[in-house]
């Protein structure tokens, strides 16, 4: 065979000779220093030369490789799996690809291939060299990457960015879609009561559960610290996935540590199907959590598939967040009525009750059974709670100045919430606010509900006790609605019943309704309680309080929640509007 003359050249460059003999020893030593691993192949696909780098990958010695196939070194599969690219590179074309490798001792590196053809001296291929270089740790760099940017670690379930990833490739294709939200009620509070290590058993548990027993499901992923979400393709049929998210609830309700111990576990489940109104795939994750919520309002527990009205009505919710926020910054638009609490046997004046109003400059007057809400799950609840407090406090130490002589001294009731309970700054903040306003700590009485207090019955004792230590009075709001124990009543610091309007409502019903309001009032004096009725609307309501001598009452029978002014009109009155003969 007639040398190459361009080889012959490169062959004298590298000896140093014009006839380049030693080159070719030269060349070897180069390609056998080389990482890189490069075979020649025959037009039968038998290797013809192989470097070090290649012999050492395959196991071989030069002799032993000779006229070999790469089927006969690392088996059919392999011979297989390469032929669409020797067939090409024998065509002529220079072909890469990458892909996992099987070692000849066993095992697998991840390489990347380039086949190309070797031409002899009458430009005919003659065969094709094999270039490998082996990126097995550069890959496994990439999956952990991978793993890490799309999956979750504590379950190995996807994440949310993968989930969108998804549901984008769903949505390009125009294929349908549901989306299934399964969010953990009263997770956080499993998490700190146990621990973060027994909460992540238990969403592994749940993970595994819902991997093998929830149905056919294009990808499971967990989207936040206490949710996992369903992708299911397919057109949406409510018909059908109904059945399954009973039987998904069920999985949520048997979860167990790895310990085997179990835990009371619901979850509220929110349903979305993509649609033509969907620009975008995230859009269907957001109408899936915004049901997500809904659920969670009714209780926990359920589920709630989507429809547009949740989607305006949490559009409205965060408008009017927008517009509280501003309210606070600005302090023009909230201001605070005042419901007076009567003494129900003279009928004179005891006290008020503080209560927010929000007069919006464009909307009027919104409820605060509206924009209440929106402060207790934004946490804006703190500030306004505590601009309340500074404001009834300052208007009951006016008052105290201007009641008649000789009258006792009006107490003022102000709504702390549940948010409230929980900030470590709250009994500091009432002690700054009756310093800055010059109100007796006896006057002021803070009402938190029967609920927020029993929902950590041992932590609400202790703060309440610290702020009953400050001076002020203590009552608990709505009673007899929420889940009171009475082993834990009697331990409450508190001066107060305050009867829910409900009872005092349905008291002329039924014997039976009386008897839950006489039980109620027996069981304050018992406890060396006051009792005040809220909701009264009737002089029919009045004197049956009184006849089960009830010691505080307030309600539209008396009057309604009223401006500062007019509120201040009756703190020296010698006759009260009530007090008339009607």
């Amino acid at each position: 065979m007639k040398p190459d003359p361009q080889i012959v050249a490169l062959a004298a460059a590298l000896s140093g000779t014009e006839g380049g003999a030693p080159a070719l020893d030269t060349l070897r030593q180069v390609l056998d220093i080389l990482p890189v691993m490069v075979a020649l192949m025959d037009r039968e696909r038998r290797h013809v030369y192989a470097n070090r780098a290649y012999l050492e990958r395959m196991g071989r010695t030069a002799d032993d490789i000779l006229g070999l196939t790469v089927g006969d070194l690392l088996g059919p599969d392999t011979l297989r799996g390469t032929q669409d690219t020797a067939e090409r590179a024998l065509k002529g074309e220079v072909v890469q690809a990458e892909g996992w490798l099987p070692r000849a001792g066993g095992g697998n590196d991840y390489v990347v291939r380039m086949h190309v053809p070797h031409r002899g001296p009458d430009g005919a291929v003659a065969g094709y060299f094999v270039i490998m270089q082996n990126m097995t740790d550069r890959r496994r760099t990439q999956d952990d990457l991978f793993r890490l940017a799309y999956y979750d670690p504590v379950t190995g379930l996807a994440n949310r960015l993968l989930l969108v990833k998804h549901m984008g490739d769903f949505h390009t294709m125009g294929e349908p879609f549901t989306v299934v939200i399964v969010d953990f009620d009263r997770f956080v509070d499993i998490r700190t009561s146990l621990g973060q290590g027994f909460a992540n058993e238990i969403l592994s548990d749940v993970a595994t559960r819902l991997s093998n027993q929830a149905g056919a499901v294009d990808l499971i992923a967990r989207i936040s610290d206490h949710a996992f979400a369903l992708l299911i393709g397919g057109l949406c049929d409510p018909a059908a996935i109904e059945p399954r998210l009973e039987v998904i609830a069920a999985l949520v309700r048997s979860a167990r540590s790895s310990s085997g111990a179990s835990v009371f576990l619901s979850a509220s489940i929110g349903v979305a199907c993509a649609s033509a109104a969907h620009e975008r795939a995230e859009d269907v994750l957001r109408d899936a959590e915004i049901a997500t919520g809904r659920a969670r309002e009714q209780g926990g527990g359920r589920h709630s598939w989507f429809d547009p009205a949740m989607h305006a009505r949490v559009v409205e919710q965060v408008r009017l967040e927008h517009d509280l926020r501003r309210a606070l910054e600005r302090g023009e638009e909230l201001w605070v009525a005042y419901q007076p609490i009567v003494e129900m046997v003279t009928g004179g004046l005891a006290g008020f009750e503080a209560l927010v109003r929000w007069n919006h400059p464009e909307r009027g007057n919104i409820p605060p059974g509206v924009f209440i809400p929106i402060a207790e799950s934004t946490g804006l609840i703190v500030t306004l709670g505590a601009w309340v407090l500074r404001e009834a406090c300052r208007q009951i130490a006016d008052w105290q100045e201007k009641r008649l002589p000789g009258s006792a001294a009006l107490f003022m009731s102000v709504n702390l919430s549940t948010r409230q309970l929980n900030d470590p700054d709250v009994v500091p903040l009432v002690r700054d606010v009756l310093r800055e306003t010059g109100a007796e700590p006896s006057w002021i009485k803070l009402e938190i509900t029967e609920s927020a207090v029993m929902e950590k019955a041992d932590q609400a004792i202790q703060l309440l006790q610290s702020l009953r230590g400050l001076g002020i009075k203590m009552s608990i709001d709505d009673f007899g609605t929420g889940y009171s124990s009475l082993s834990y009543l009697h331990k409450l610091p508190i001066d107060s019943l305050k009867v829910d309007r409900s009872f005092v409502m349905a008291m002329h019903q039924s014997e039976e309704n009386r008897a839950i309001v006489r039980i109620i009032m027996d069981l304050a004096r018992l406890l060396g309680f006051d009792v005040i009725a809220e909701g009264i609307e009737t002089s029919a309501d009045a004197n049956l309080l009184r006849a089960l001598a009830c010691d505080y009452g307030q309600g539209y029978h008396f009057a309604r929640p009223l401006p500062a002014a007019d509120a201040e009109a009756l703190v020296g009155a010698e006759h009260l509007p009530w007090q008339e003969p009607r």
